[in-house]
């Protein structure tokens, strides 16, 4: 099978080397982290790329096309919802966000939520790609405040946009089974104790990764939504559903 993912840039190490061993023909198209926080950017770049993604494919010959787009996405902040397809199926898989994918499944990021209320979540791709809550980054991000707007104006703009780290206790880590970074182990362990969350190493499962580049995408954990249709809000344990263009 020929597939397009479209995949954020947290996951790029675990999708590269699924991809590389893959029975299927895959291309990967990459997106910045950081996305999810503005759902309409996100779902606007998204929709650009299936676009982008269903017009090189009628240009290839019939033996070249791709035969469906893969979002590595889950709920996303909603980014996903709203999109559709003119050609191809779009698969997305039923969970809120990259966490159950780095975890294995959408089940056991609910029971560890469950068993780990208010947990930030770190792990290789999290610490490489993004920015995460630590000494060092605050103070980069306090430098670069000072410099645009004044020192005086500096902590008052550091608490109006760190406040929510009040509500998190627990600093989970997640370990990559593609191998070992105690460096970044000990990134997450330090970032626990500076902000007083309690510490706990998660192991990491490539199972749900695994299943999104090379299938099978059973309607338990994912959603096939058929050329035509589009990407709907299901609000329960599945997600979202898929619903024609017009509506009926």
């Amino acid at each position: 099978m020929r597939l397009a993912i479209i995949g954020c840039m947290v996951m790029n190490r675990e999708i590269s080397h699924l991809t590389a061993q893959s029975g299927n023909v895959v291309r990967v198209w990459w997106l910045r982290q950081g996305l999810h926080d503005t759902p309409d950017v996100l779902r606007e770049e998204l929709q650009h790329k299936i676009d982008e993604i269903e017009r090189e494919n009628q240009m290839l010959p019939a033996h070249l096309r791709m035969e469906a787009v893969v979002l590595a996405y889950g709920l996303c902040s909603n980014g996903v919802i709203g999109l559709h397809s003119r050609s191809l199926p779009v698969i997305v898989p039923r969970c809120d966000d990259c966490i159950s994918l780095f975890l294995g499944s959408a089940e056991r990021y609910r029971k560890l939520f469950r068993e780990l209320p208010g947990i930030y979540w770190y792990n290789n791709g999290w610490i490489e790609q993004a920015f995460t809550p630590s000494r060092e980054n605050y103070a980069r991000q306090r430098a670069q405040y000072a410099e645009e707007y004044g020192e005086e104006n500096a902590d008052y703009l550091m608490e109006c946009t760190n406040n929510w780290m009040g509500q998190y206790r627990h600093c989970g880590f997640i370990t990559c089974p593609l191998g070992d970074r105690p460096d970044y182990e000990s990134y997450a362990r330090q970032a626990a104790k500076d902000f007083g969350w309690q510490f706990t190493r998660v192991e990491g499962d490539m199972a749900y990764l695994d299943a999104l580049v090379n299938g099978p995408w059973d309607d338990a954990r994912f959603l096939t939504c058929p050329p035509h249709s589009c990407v709907s809000a299901e609000y329960d344990e599945r997600k979202f559903c898929a619903v024609p263009e017009n509506g009926s």
